[in-house]
């Protein structure tokens, strides 16, 4: 880069020392812009990608929940829906704001016992919660793996088969779109559940861990 200065004999030392400051500023500039690469914008993070290793941890992990929305289609219907889940060890806390043309739905799992309570007051309990939650939404969801798939990691009773965005297990296919750093932990972004009869998506917007909200 070549600078050049032309002043005439008119000009006043006001003048001058005007323009001495803005090529000292200038110079500056052009060298901070060389120390990074010629560039004078910050470049955006890099994409965080799936990877089950580095969850492992997350097995153990008390308590969590999460903030999002999520869609459930069908072969015959889809809805989507406000999602809060609050996890702590053989209780799960689900709400649903807006299912079903619906105003509130809540769920609430404790050991083997299921009990939803629907924002008109009504509340119906069974002691089979796969099954009563699967008939309530119309479609079949397994809740049971998906407490380990919204971590990013397989339900560790089950096989699984690992793929280059999550992995495949009981018949789903399990794929991370996009992850995100929270605290110490990769956990997931955006994340979709599928077999051949029903699809899951479903956004995470924030994380809370041990009591700590993160995002």
């Amino acid at each position: 880069m070549q600078i050049e200065l032309k002043l005439d004999g008119r000009s006043g030392p006001k003048r001058l020392a005007s323009v001495r400051k803005s090529v000292r500023w200038l110079l500056c500039l052009v060298l901070a812009a060389s120390l990074t690469g010629c560039s004078l914008f910050a470049t955006a993070p890099p994409e965080v990608s799936y990877s089950k290793a580095v969850n492992q941890a997350l097995y153990y992990l008390e308590p969590w929940s999460l903030d999002g929305r999520v869609a459930l289609t069908g072969t015959q219907d889809s809805w989507t829906a406000d999602l809060a889940w609050s996890h702590r060890r053989d209780d799960e806390q689900i709400s649903l704001s807006g299912p079903l043309g619906q105003g509130m739905v809540k769920i609430h799992l404790s050991g083997e016992t299921v009990t939803v309570a629907e924002g008109s007051g009504k509340v119906e309990s069974s002691g089979d919660p796969e099954g009563f939650i699967n008939q309530r939404l119309g479609m079949f969801v397994p809740v049971t793996s998906l407490r380990y798939w919204v971590l990013g990691v397989p339900e560790p009773e089950l096989d699984f088969e690992e793929s280059d965005k999550g992995f495949t297990q009981a018949g789903w296919t399990v794929a991370f779109q996009a992850m995100q750093q929270v605290g110490q932990w990769l956990l997931p972004r955006k994340m979709s559940v599928a077999n051949d009869r029903v699809k899951l998506k479903l956004i995470i917007n924030e994380w809370t861990l041990h009591d700590g909200k993160m995002r």
